[in-house]
């Protein structure tokens, strides 16, 4: 079976390791990465004294200023009550507390049911004096037995009791040794049997030493000297213990010191510390390789055999035996990397700065390893690739050759990006520059350019050659773009570009990459290759089978039996040796320790175990043989807040895994939850997402390590978060709490608004009842205002038909009346006329009686004056004149029986002609009626207006129309 079958295996044949990682790490090759946390992290306080690892999550330090608590992600300060330094704590798995020792103090803390430590001062709780000398520097649990160890006395309790055991000697340092405390002091080695001081077997072989630790070791103890070098002690008596760095000891001065199965890691106060392996190898670790400074205070191995640092400024943390490790750090870096090879036992490594190089394999010592810069090769490095048995430099400045030491300049090239051997020619070469492709050719041991190469476009360091005569690059946008160049006269003879539409899913940062003797490639969609006879690009669902997905694998090498694939934050090796291959993972979740420069990502394979992989802060090495332990990726839920009306506290994470389901106040539940990861460094490339039952919809994955709710509705919910790594997903974290009520929903409020039903049933039914009394008293009301309406319309009907009758009876008056008026007017007429006739009739007689002059007509003028006073007596009293007074009286409401009741005095005619007035007659008219002249007419009515005693502007007429 070939190498390539045996690559495309099915997946359920790989056996997938997973190396999880919080930074980048070391191993035994190159220096460990170390992660720095200032002293600005954790609050300022420059020494740190004591540093205990709990249950691989939590450490606490004893520091200058106080207890400091690192969860994996954040520091927290915590102070004494005399706010002095801390110097020594132990954590209590028994009684579930943090003990501290201080200045002059000691105590303990707890969490309280919300997570958060609280201090309770103990060495208040008795009053010996002797308890106020000095710092307390050890603290140990032994049974029911707490040991306080200060300068000069141990303060022993148990239970609530104190007891207070003197010491004749200044005690440097103690510890438990299979349930014994030992002090260190310059008598040597004592023993705290009871309350009795004795010495223990072989002491006098360490006094007046100083003894800086002692610490548990295989079956006894091993003693750290400042000075002396390092013994080990047992019930058989102390010896030397040789680790060969007796002169580093004493030369830097030993002042901290720590011991495992595994790892003696030791403190100097000079240069850092030294790590020494069960296999007797030795790391060096300073200010030169990674530490804040070369003063280490304090030393604690953690349970993945981490060593974490207390130091003079600062706290690091180193993690050990990892398959991956850097060649240089801050302040001496050589610029960011990005090529190397490795020709000849020399290492070369071309960076932003030049081009450098020193032996290989590395020679790591107690100083920083020496890089030796190529000085006409300052500048910007874009590769380096071996040509037969030469080196091309591909540089800004151009290409250059180095050969047997020397450099030589390939003229007419500007800035190298690529190198490719002809296939056909090993004196041929094809170059890609910053001005396109050349073909070279070695003549007389000299390169020289041929020609360039027209028609060929794109950015040459994104690029491979699959063939001598096929080169695919990435075309400047999207998508790539493959030339066929003519073997013949190695001009181009075609070129096809490949877009979405040629079969790709995204043309978004597109890698092509050469591996396997094939070309390939890949982005956020998954890994490519090219089919010739579809000419399509289709998917290499093998690779996509080994490779996890959701990644841009931006290089992929593969170098014999292994293959390399890396991205921003994984590592990949598969390995088919021995016919099963190993698919090893390694994954990055501090981004800062080491980044990769985009579209410059590269890595160089040394064998089929080691790639040196260039990145933004220098060169790392990955060991793909490495098996690190599993360190846990845990997700936590680091805090739970509210935030309204001002911060406090519900939750948060603590040792003891306190959890509680808190009640929050319908008015306060703007609620804040922080999330992250639990590791050594930041969890930039992680991705969380979240939800809040009874909502069951999963948000978008985000960056984000906070969630705020608020105005939630009162009732339980459930907050759930869960993180998604490049190659796995973490459990879910959840947290559970209860929204109360408003108190116009609480239970109280029910209860007071059930009553205010009922009250308000029984008001509504009395509201009701005396509706009810009412609605009679108003149908009764109604009723009689009905009956009074209906008498109303019968009176009314009554009157109506009165008021007809009444009209009718006026209608029929007025017909008499008019009947009556017609009648008068023609009385009036008949009267008138008769007088007028009548004094017509005098006027004659009178003319013939005065034309009777003689005496013969006496007799006939007797009987003439008698016929005319006969005339003129019917004129004055007529039965018509009367007969019209009585109608007048009608037809004008007894007007003249109302003028006689007035003015009793008026005469017949007077009274008369206050009717012809009343009737609107002139005096003409009135005249005839009268038997007066015109001139009577008007002294008569003078005479009547006299008589009613009217003045001159009065009007005679209105006045009698006053009378009806």
């Amino acid at each position: 079976m070939t190498f390539h079958s045996l690559f495309f295996m099915k997946r359920h044949h790989l056996i997938v390791l997973l190396f999880v990682i919080h930074s980048w790490h070391a191993n035994a090759q190159w220096n460990d990465f170390i992660i720095n946390h200032k002293k600005e992290t954790f609050g300022r306080g420059s020494q740190t004294w004591q540093i205990n690892a709990h249950d691989d999550k939590y450490i606490f330090c004893s520091n200058k200023n106080g207890l400091l608590h690192y969860n994996g992600n954040r520091w927290t300060l915590f102070t004494l009550d005399n706010k002095l330094d801390a110097r020594s704590l132990h954590v209590s798995g028994t009684t579930n507390r943090i003990y501290v020792g201080g200045e002059n103090e000691f105590g303990y803390f707890t969490p309280n049911p919300a997570g958060l430590l609280t201090y309770t001062n103990l060495s208040d709780s008795y009053d010996d004096k002797t308890r106020f000398f000095g710092g307390y520097w050890g603290i140990y649990e032994v049974d029911n037995l707490i040991y306080y160890v200060s300068d000069r006395h141990v303060v022993k309790q148990i239970n609530d009791k104190f007891t207070t055991i003197p010491s004749d000697f200044k005690i440097d340092c103690s510890a438990i040794i299979n349930g014994v405390l030992y002090t260190g002091s310059s008598s040597g080695i004592t023993i705290l049997v009871g309350n009795t001081w004795i010495k223990a077997s072989g002491s006098d072989l360490v006094k007046n030493k100083i003894i800086r630790a002692i610490v548990p070791y295989k079956n006894g103890y091993l003693i750290a000297t400042t000075f002396s070098g390092i013994f080990y002690g047992d019930e058989n008596g102390i010896s030397p213990f040789r680790t060969g760095h007796e002169e580093f000891m004493k030369k830097h001065e030993l002042f901290s010191f720590a011991a495992n199965d595994k790892y003696i890691a030791i403190g100097t106060i000079h240069k850092g510390l030294i790590i020494i392996s069960a296999d007797n190898k030795t790391y060096y670790y300073n200010v030169q390789n990674g530490l804040q400074n070369n003063t280490v205070l304090s030393i604690c191995f953690d349970e993945k055999d981490g060593l974490w640092a207390g130091l003079d400024n600062g706290i690091d943390y180193i993690s050990l035996g990892m398959p991956l490790t850097n060649l240089y750090t801050t302040p001496y870096s050589k610029g960011a990397g990005y090529t190397s090879l490795i020709h000849n036992h020399t290492l070369y490594l071309g960076t932003n700065r030049g081009l450098f190089y020193t032996e290989w394999p590395v020679n790591f010592k107690e100083d920083a390893i020496r890089l030796n810069l190529i000085p006409e090769l300052s500048g910007q490095v874009w590769g380096l690739e071996k040509i037969n048995d030469e080196i091309f430099c591909l540089h800004d400045k151009g290409v250059f050759s180095i050969q047997e030491n020397k450099i030589t300049e390939i003229k007419g090239l500007r800035g190298g990006l690529m190198a490719y051997l002809h296939d056909d020619n090993p004196d041929k070469c094809w170059i890609g520059t910053y001005d396109g492709l050349f073909l070279i050719e070695k003549t007389q041991n000299q390169w020289h350019v041929i020609k360039k190469i027209d028609g060929v476009t794109g950015w040459m360091k994104d690029g491979a050659f699959e063939s001598t005569h096929t080169l695919w690059l990435r075309e400047e946008y999207d998508g790539i773009v493959r030339f066929d160049i003519d073997r013949h006269t190695n001009e181009v003879k075609s070129s096809e570009s490949f877009h979405l539409e040629n079969g790709f899913e995204s043309t978004v940062d597109i890698r092509i990459h050469k591996f396997l003797g094939n070309i390939y490639f890949s982005n956020i969609s998954g890994i490519y290759k090219y089919d010739e006879k579809s000419n399509r690009i289709i998917k290499d669902e093998q690779i996509n089978d080994i490779l996890p997905g959701n990644q841009i694998y931006t290089k992929i090498i593969s170098f014999d039996s292994t293959l390399y694939a890396v991205s921003s934050n994984i590592i990949l090796a598969a390995d088919f040796r021995n016919g099963t291959p190993h698919l090893n993972t390694i994954s990055s979740f501090n981004t800062s320790q080491m980044s990769f420069i985009k579209w410059y990502e590269n890595m160089i394979a040394i064998n089929d175990s080691l790639v040196i992989i260039p990145n933004e802060l220098g060169f790392a090495l990955f060991n793909s043989k490495t098996r690190p332990l599993g360190e846990s990726r845990e997700l936590y839920i680091k805090n739970v807040s509210l935030s309204y009306p001002k911060d406090s506290i519900l939750y948060t994470d603590n040792f003891l895994n306190i959890t509680s389901s808190p009640q929050i106040a319908y008015r306060k539940n703007a609620i804040r939850f922080e999330y992250a990861i639990r590791n050594a460094g930041n969890n930039d490339d992680v991705l969380y997402t979240y939800r809040l039952l009874p909502d069951d919809t999963w948000s978008e994955q985000t960056t984000l390590t906070t969630k705020e709710y608020g105005n939630l509705y009162e009732g339980e919910y459930t907050f759930e978060v869960k993180a998604i790594l490049p190659d796995i997903t973490i459990p879910t974290r959840t947290f559970t709490f209860t929204v109360l009520p408003p108190w116009y929903r609480s239970t109280y409020a029910i209860i007071l608004y059930t009553l205010l039903a009922i009250g308000m049933l029984w008001l509504m039914y009395m509201i009701d009842k005396r509706r009810i009394i009412r609605k009679r008293k108003v149908d009764l009301a109604q009723k009689d205002k009905e009956i009074k309406f209906r008498e109303q319309q019968f009176l009314e009907e009554q009157k109506r038909k009165e008021q007809e009758i009444i009209s009718l009876q006026n209608e029929k008056l007025e017909q008499e009346l008019q009947f009556k008026s017609q009648e008068m007017a023609n009385l009036m007429i008949n009267f008138t006329r008769k007088n007028e006739i009548l004094i017509d009739i005098k006027q004659e007689l009178f003319k013939i009686s005065s034309a009777m002059r003689e005496e013969s007509f006496v007799k006939a003028k007797r009987m003439i004056i008698t016929l005319n006073n006969r005339i003129d007596s019917n004129i004055a009293s007529d039965d018509a004149l009367k007969r019209f007074e009585e109608q007048f009286n009608l037809v004008h409401n007894n007007f003249i029986r109302k003028v006689k009741e007035k003015h009793t005095d008026l005469s017949t005619n007077e009274l008369k002609m206050c009717a012809y007035v009343k009737m609107e007659l002139s005096s003409k008219e009135i005249a005839p009626l009268l038997n007066l002249s015109i001139r009577g007419v008007e002294t008569l009515r003078y005479r009547l207006r006299k008589k009613m005693g009217l003045e001159r502007e009065e009007s005679l007429t209105k006045y009698l129309g006053s009378f009806g």
